[in-house]
């Protein structure tokens, strides 16, 4: 019988709602797992040692495992992604791998290798199925993820792939994410979307401290849709000492 309620993680029980200054950083990924080769699946996420069924293998505990992408940026990106192949990636990306928050009403972009969990069913179907691994978690903080963790839903042999069921995320109304990205993107008119969408003279930016490019450069970059934000912020990406942020301008052009 899977698990699936979520642990809870001594790490946390200590932690006052909202004081981020309290957060473990270690997200016990490197732990308990790498990045490994799947055959006629690309790249996985494989469990280096035996993980026991309940065990909390992924804590994302600070802002810089990921990066909120709001509807409009989305658009901007789909936009620039008709002329620049670099956009275009990213957009692949993006659509392959993101997770829907209908609190932030976001696409949560993972910059560590938890980017790389495949979708897989172990025990049920659809929707109501598992993968040996489940995800969950609240904000107990104003913009945070504290308490958002995946764990084991049944014993996991080393060198198994790890695997959670992308049907049951949340599907996202105004882009396709990775639950819409598996059925093939159905429900969402993007074309329409995107010519009700209206840009001002506002440039549409994507902003990253260096905490967050520092976990997305040490992920697994091996092909290019794996790199495709390095490869946006090489190009388009400058640093604002001001702000203290790599600062990305998306390029709309909506002619």
């Amino acid at each position: 019988m899977a698990i699936r309620a979520q642990p809870k993680h001594p790490k946390l029980s200590s932690i006052i709602p909202g004081d981020i200054s309290t957060y473990p950083h270690d997200s016990l990924l490197d732990q308990y797992t790498r990045v490994s080769s799947i055959p006629d699946m690309g790249m996985g996420v494989t469990a280096t040692n035996d993980i026991p069924a309940g065990t909390t293998w992924y804590l994302a505990t600070a802002m810089e495992r990921y990066i909120p992408i709001p509807r409009k940026t989305m658009t901007a990106i789909r936009l620039a992604g008709r002329k620049h192949k670099e956009w275009k990636l990213f957009r692949d990306s993006v659509e392959m791998i993101t997770v829907y928050s209908k609190r932030w009403d976001t696409l949560n972009y993972s910059l560590d290798a938890i980017r790389f969990l495949n979708h897989g069913i172990v025990e049920g179907e659809g929707e109501d199925g598992v993968g040996n691994v489940m995800v969950g978690g609240e904000a107990v903080g104003e913009g945070t993820l504290v308490g958002w963790s995946f764990w084991a839903t049944r014993d996991i042999k080393e060198g198994e792939q790890l695997v959670v069921n992308y049907l049951g995320f949340n599907e996202c109304p105004w882009s396709t994410a990775c639950a819409q990205f598996l059925k093939g993107g159905q429900g969402v008119d993007l074309g329409k979307l995107d010519d009700e969408t209206v840009f001002d003279d506002t440039p549409v930016e994507m902003l990253l401290t260096r905490e967050q490019l520092m976990v997305y450069v040490q992920s697994a970059l091996d092909r290019d849709i794996d790199k495709a934000l390095f490869m946006i912020i090489a190009k388009w990406g400058v640093w604002d000492e001001a702000r203290g942020l790599w600062v990305v301008r998306v390029p709309v052009d909506t002619k």
